[in-house]
């Protein structure tokens, strides 16, 4: 969604620091800024369109489930919790992880809404979708199979070299998967720095998502909520607000 911007050429591969005396000119900043703002309009839309249809699926398949069924009314009421913080995200995004973020847990509620469906039923629930860590807007992660004979351990290859060990390392669709083991940098989802973030005098900067500090955003280590189960109750408390940054 995002490599063909250019300013994604920008996108520091380590935690942000104070920008260099020759960092950014007016132009570019305010260039960045345009092209963040064009990229923020079309993920909101996007974001809008993806909780709607998870506001319809919901409509269409609620469930009464009595309390002895307790692990589909688990999965049901963490679906509604979900979908709730879905739109308070929506609402509320101060950036694109936030709207990342709306979309995640959208789909993360319908999963758990048909989970719920299939416990109720009786029948095994399917296996939730794995999401791309480096922009979880992406398309899911393949199951990674190895092909073996029943009853035989998978042989593990001697020669793992570190770009397949990087490719590894976390959860990359197809695309940024081949882009790390080809050396190059996957498309990463940016988030916006604001002024002084990084000190005293620094510009707004645009940096991969995942570089922001925790206390600054809760989506950094959480794959934008899709590896957190606490986050849906966290955006209802409104913690995902709370930025040392005071943005």
């Amino acid at each position: 969604m995002f490599h063909r911007w250019w300013f994604v050429k920008l996108l520091r591969k380590t935690e942000p620091s104070p920008p260099a005396r020759s960092g950014p000119s007016r132009e570019q900043q305010e260039l960045i800024l345009r092209e963040w703002e064009v990229i923020r309009d079309r993920l909101t839309t996007y974001a809008a369109d993806r909780v709607t249809l998870a506001g319809e699926i919901f409509r269409a398949a609620e469930l009464q489930l009595p309390p002895e069924e307790a692990a589909p009314r688990r999965d049901y009421l963490w679906a509604l919790e979900a979908y709730e913080a879905a739109g308070r995200l929506l609402d509320e995004a101060a950036d694109l992880p936030d709207l990342a973020a709306a979309v995640v847990l959208a789909e993360r509620a319908v999963e758990r809404l048909a989970a719920a469906h299939a416990g109720h039923a009786g029948a095994r629930p399917a296996a939730p979708a794995v999401r791309c860590f480096y922009n979880p807007l992406h398309p899911p992660v393949p199951p990674r199979t190895t092909a073996t004979r029943p009853g035989k351990k998978a042989r593990q290859r001697p020669h793992h070299g570190a770009r397949e060990a990087a490719a590894d390392r976390r959860p990359a669709c197809p695309d940024c998967r081949r882009a790390i083991l080809a050396g190059q940098q996957p498309d990463i989802l940016p988030a916006l720095l604001p002024a002084g973030a990084t000190g005293p005098h620094s510009p707004r900067v645009l940096v991969p998502y995942f570089s922001v500090p925790q206390q600054w955003s809760p989506w950094s280590t959480t794959g934008c909520g899709a590896y957190d189960d606490s986050a849906p109750a966290l955006v209802l408390r409104g913690e995902h607000r709370r930025r040392s940054t005071g943005s």
